[in-house]
Parts: structure tokens; C-alpha cells; sequence
């Protein structure tokens, strides 16, 4: 009798197998983690590859310049060459700095109001991208001495002389602008206007 109760217990062990052992991964919490960690280490693998694959950076453009242009053959003979030889060029990113608009009223020769107004809209071509926090710093200072360089100019110069009276404000702002800045933080550059309207 002891031999028949041995034998059922061999039959049971050996006979489970399979279901046996997904039984033993289900049962037990450790192996359902770690089989689940499995699976999702396999699709984050899978999703990253995918990524880098479909996220590729763009082909930079060539530009093809007027001297190049003049050398390229329209036969078609010698095309490979020309190509080839062309030169390409990058684009450097602009920084530019916004600045509120001026409005204020324009002064007579003898600095009675003439009854009009000039809007201006001024913009910063900076020197570099790290300039924003040094301008917001002063900005106050900056546009105290925008404004009284605007204040300064009269209604005939600013109607019969545009141009130059536009340049010499463009060419003062930033002048006052970089003496304002700290040395080794960056200049600017130019100074542009969206809107020079006198109303």
C-alpha cells in the first residue's frame, strides 16, 4: 500500500507541466511582477527604437548663390560638378527683442505740441541668445532713454527727413542701449522698426 500512495504523487508532479507552471506564475505575486516588467521593458524598448527611427532630423538645404548659379552648365555636361562644387551655406539664427510701443506727442521747432503723435514700435537685433535677461534688467532705463531721444526729435524732421531722422534714431537707441548693457554680455546689433507712424 505504501508503493500505491507513492505512485499518484509522481503522476501529479510530472503530469502538470505546462499548466503547471502557469499556474506557479500566477499564483505567485513575484513572478507576476516580474513577468509584467518583462513585457513592459519589451515594448518601451520597441517604442524608443521607433522613435529614433521616425524622429530623424531634416536634410539641411543647400543654397545655391548667384556666382554659383552662373557657373552651372544647362547642357547638362558637367552638372555632377557644379553641384558638387556648390557651396553650402547655414542660417544663423537672428535674435531679436521685442519692445513695447512709444506713443507720445510731437514738439514744434519752438517746442509747442503740433497736434500730432508718433507711434513707434522698436525691435533689438541682439548679438546673442543669452541678452533677454540682461535687456529685462534694464529695461525701465532702456526705455527712459528711447523715449527721450523720440522726445527730442522735431515734427518737420520727422515729416520731410524720414529716412534720416529714422536712421539717426535707430543708430542713438542703440548706442544708449549698448552703453547700458554689461560688458561681455552681448550688443546689439541693430535696431528696427515695425511701426513709425505719426498720427
Amino acid at each position: 500500500m505504501a508503493e500505491e500512495d507513492a505512485t499518484p504523487k509522481d503522476d501529479d508532479e510530472s503530469g502538470g507541466g505546462i499548466k503547471g507552471l502557469i499556474a506557479k506564475i500566477t499564483s505567485s505575486k513575484k513572478m507576476m511582477i516580474i513577468a509584467g516588467g518583462g513585457i513592459l521593458l519589451f515594448l518601451l524598448i520597441i517604442g524608443g527604437a521607433t522613435y529614433y527611427l521616425l524622429s530623424g532630423d531634416e536634410p539641411e538645404e543647400e543654397i545655391v548663390t548667384e556666382e554659383d548659379a552662373e557657373g552651372i552648365d544647362e547642357s547638362g555636361e558637367g552638372k555632377k560638378e557644379n553641384i558638387l562644387s556648390t557651396k553650402k551655406e547655414k542660417f544663423k539664427r537672428v535674435h531679436i527683442f521685442p519692445l513695447k510701443p512709444f506713443f507720445l506727442p510731437i514738439r514744434l521747432k519752438n517746442n509747442e505740441e503740433s497736434g500730432h503723435f508718433l507711434l513707434v514700435t522698436a525691435n533689438f537685433r541682439m548679438s546673442n541668445a543669452g541678452l533677454p535677461g540682461e535687456i529685462y534688467k534694464k529695461l525701465p532705463l532702456i526705455r527712459e532713454k528711447i523715449y527721450s531721444i523720440l522726445q527730442r526729435e522735431k515734427f518737420k524732421d520727422l515729416t520731410d527727413k524720414t529716412t534720416d531722422t529714422q536712421e539717426r534714431i535707430k543708430k542713438a537707441a542703440r548706442d544708449r542701449t549698448n552703453e547700458l548693457l554689461p560688458v561681455g554680455s552681448g550688443v546689439i546689433k541693430d535696431v528696427f522698426f515695425s511701426e513709425f507712424i505719426i498720427k
